[in-house]
């Protein structure tokens, strides 16, 4: 199953991948979308309560995702009970040398 992941907003912080989650080899920028999150806290306990699988790594957690058309439903639930929510791009100056 696919997993999304989930970052708090007021975070600076960029994500660590695991090498394995690296392309051998790419040519342009490298881009990993996720959600960026106005409250971790809240967001992940609210959607755990809504049955959203969360896989939870070392300084963020993950989204497990059935298929894609809930990616949608997932952003209206964390808007609806006033939690922002942007899909963005998490990885940040990752460079091929």
């Amino acid at each position: 199953m696919p997993r999304l992941p989930i970052l708090s907003n007021e975070s600076n912080a960029t994500i660590c991948l695991p090498d394995s989650s690296l392309p051998t080899f790419y040519m342009e920028d490298y881009t990993v979308l996720g959600l960026r999150v106005g409250n971790l806290d809240v967001a992940v306990r609210l959607l755990e309560k809504n049955g959203i699988g969360i896989f939870k790594n070392p300084g963020y957690s993950e989204l497990s995702i059935e298929h894609r058309d809930q990616i949608p439903h997932i952003i209206q639930l964390l808007n609806a009970n006033d939690i922002s929510c942007v899909i963005a791009d998490i990885v940040e100056q990752v460079y091929q040398g």
